[in-house]
């Protein structure tokens, strides 16, 4: 989520002149490193309670301030699940809300913390009663459509731009403390993930005396990272797994151009970027044999049952022995994963939006 909102306000300041962006920030937030000097800052005021000045600065604050700053369009680019996150906002200008996916409801359903479940339900309605919905996959569309009970023309579908240059420098390996052959994991801790089905399938490798080192991406804190260390712990594995976070974007695009392989066995995903910027690096990949990973990646990918630990090894074994990093080439992805289209994309869907009569922009809300 983060990514798509980065690569959205970048790109709409890079490639449109005529469009004059404001960003809403958290209280007390500092500016992004990455925002365009263009993109006016707006961190909200300070709240009655810390814990709720998400929710109070989208609800209370921001419709005063839209109206102040008299905006065409407001985009929420995401529909988060804790109440800790700003939810989607009801303004008098048109809303755009972007839905990634309904993962919390598909997946997770009543394993979902009580308190979670009724605050996603609630965000995912005003969502999807906003002037416009946007998704990144038709999987996912299928998904908010049975979930939300939305007619699924209502929803558009703008697939994730991927602005991922390989990076071959094998000098950063070292830095980083990673030894070639390795393969790569890029995920989280959180359990659908599946980074716990990954271990076990490279368990079954390590024990069959393969060489190869699993890296995995994961956040710098989880609740969930426990459980993933004493599995490593229990598996004997401690020297042969390496956890890496918050690394810079050219170190992060050195670890995929230079992977074996890159092993993606999540059990749910809205759209499954690490696999296209796999793709733009040249590096193979094994991947979770869901719907949504063949619609976005197509063929060329080893696919395999995430729940199933010896199966995965079996495909990435077969991946790791055809794949030589100094043989490959960076993939040409296709025209809908590139930037422009991306940004270009939403800037049409604005202006429809801009354009359309404040009659009909009333009924949408």
């Amino acid at each position: 989520m983060g990514q798509y909102a980065e690569t959205l306000i970048s790109g709409v300041a890079r490639l449109s002149d005529d469009v004059h962006l404001i960003a809403y920030g958290a209280v007390d937030e500092p500016v992004p490193g990455w925002l365009p000097v263009s993109v006016e800052w707006r961190p909200a005021s300070r709240t009655f309670h810390p814990k709720l000045a998400a929710i109070d600065s989208r609800l209370r604050e921001l419709p005063r301030l839209a109206a102040a700053d008299r905006l065409d369009v407001f985009h929420a680019p995401a529909v988060h699940v804790r109440p800790s996150s700003p939810p989607v906002p009801r303004l008098r200008c048109p809303v755009v809300a972007t839905v990634h996916d309904v993962i919390p409801l598909a997946y997770y359903g009543s394993d979902l913390p009580a308190r979670l479940r009724v605050f996603y339900r609630w965000n995912l309605a005003r969502a999807v009663r906003s002037s416009a919905v946007v998704t990144v996959s038709e999987d996912s569309r299928s998904q908010i459509s049975a979930f939300a009970h939305v007619d699924p023309a209502r929803i558009t579908v703008i697939p994730n731009a991927v602005d991922f240059e390989p990076n071959p420098d094998p000098n950063v390996l070292p830095s980083l403390d990673v030894k070639p052959p390795y393969v790569l994991y890029a995920g989280s801790y959180e359990p659908r993930k599946n980074l716990a089905g990954a271990l076990r399938a490279f368990k079954v490798l390590v024990d069959e005396g393969r060489p190869e080192q699993l890296v995995a991406l994961v956040e710098r804190t989880s609740g969930h990272a426990p459980a993933a260390h004493r599995l490593i712990e229990e598996l004997g594995l401690a020297e042969r797994v390496r956890l890496l976070d918050s690394l810079e974007k050219r170190d992060v695009r050195a670890l995929y151009t230079l992977a074996g392989c890159l092993l993606f066995p999540s059990f749910a995903e809205g759209f499954g970027l690490p696999l296209v910027q796999a793709q733009a690096c040249g590096t193979p990949v094994a991947a979770s044999d869901l719907g949504v990973l063949h619609e976005v990646a197509g063929e060329g990918v080893e696919y395999f049952d995430p729940a199933d630990p010896p199966g995965m090894a079996r495909a990435l074994a077969r991946v790791l022995d055809r794949s030589r990093p100094e043989g490959r080439r960076a993939a040409r992805l296709p025209a809908r994963y590139g930037v422009e289209h991306f940004v270009r994309a939403h800037l049409d869907l604005y202006a429809r939006l801009v354009r359309r009569p404040a009659a009909s922009l009333a009924k949408m809300a």
